[in-house]
């Protein structure tokens, strides 16, 4: 008779085999995350090209009017007010349709249904949009432009869905309570977009006149960057990293982006490049330059024709 024994492991041979695995797992998982981030972030990126495309066309077949505009009119003259996802986007609440948030507050100055919101047209032709309740429009005939947008019903905000506007990095909004995060719910669906049309202009000091005034004047200057900003410097819409990078002090702590990096956001331009982007704290722009000599570096978020001097940023 044969007889076979199996020789086991000791408790030092066991202990070094699972150092070994924890050291790979270490060397590993760092590697692993950085790969997810950068699809993810090929993803977002993705997405901006195919928003500016849309606006791109729409601006072509809109005697080159851009896809923004005011919640509601009246005789020309923004009611209520204007908000970084005025352009393009699904319907509000989508995850709280029966009690929607943006519904009741300010009177529902920011709900924007997805009916009227510019872009979707022209990004989704396909989808059939239910015009809202108590809508009207008596279409754009020069300041005697009237319009009340409505408000979804339950059903269309929880059933209308448009990926492109959803970036795989968008995991909590900071949008009900700016800026802190709500957790609870990803941009996308607290108001239709994780990408936010840039609204950091409107502090520029030589923007002047009531509330319509300083908007149109805003929309003027995007239409002379997209013309004559030989650079491409100028940002149309961000994530919203951008938003509380820019509105914090320069002094403030660096805050964490979408993909795990400090003070990085998407950015797309109205030349129709996109980039991803280290923001400077509590700037108008990327500062190059050096005392009171202020040179735009990656990115802008105002407008200033060539030759002209930029302000302090």
């Amino acid at each position: 008779m044969n007889n076979r024994r199996v020789r086991g492991f000791t408790l030092i041979e066991l202990l070094v085999v699972i150092a070994i695995i924890a050291l790979l797992i270490g060397i590993l998982l760092p590697a692993l995350g950085r790969a997810r981030n950068a699809g993810r972030l090929a993803v977002s990126l993705n997405n901006c090209r195919q928003i500016l495309i849309g606006q791109q066309v729409y601006r072509s077949e809109k005697k080159d009017q851009f896809p923004m505009q005011g919640h509601s009119y009246a005789a020309g003259v923004i009611g209520g007010g204007w908000d970084t996802w005025c352009y393009g986007g699904k319907n509000c609440d989508s995850t709280d349709a029966n009690t929607p948030f943006w519904a009741s507050y300010q009177g529902g100055a920011f709900d924007d249904p997805a009916y009227v919101r510019p872009l979707n047209a022209m990004i989704y032709p396909d989808i059939i949009l239910d015009k809202p309740n108590n809508y009207v429009n008596n279409e754009r005939t020069g300041n005697a432009w009237n319009l009340t947008p409505g408000a979804p019903t339950a059903n269309d905000r929880a059933a209308i869905q448009m990926p492109v506007f959803r970036s795989p990095g968008d995991k909590a909004s900071r949008q009900q309570n700016w800026p802190t995060l709500q957790p609870s719910v990803s941009s996308y669906d607290d108001v239709g977009t994780s990408y936010h049309v840039n609204m950091k202009w409107w502090d520029d000091t030589s923007i002047t006149g009531t509330f319509t005034q300083r908007y149109n004047e805003g929309v003027r200057r995007m239409r002379l960057a997209s013309e004559f900003d030989s650079t491409g410097k100028f940002v149309w819409i961000h994530d919203q990293t951008s938003d509380v990078v820019a509105n914090s002090l320069p002094t403030a702590a660096p805050i964490m982006g979408e993909f795990g990096d400090f003070n990085k956001s998407v950015h797309a331009y109205l030349d129709g490049h996109v980039k991803y982007n280290k923001l400077q704290m509590g700037h108008l722009y990327e500062d190059i330059g050096t005392g009171t000599n202020h040179i735009v570096g990656a990115y802008t978020f105002i407008f200033v024709l060539n030759g002209r001097t930029m302000p302090p940023p």
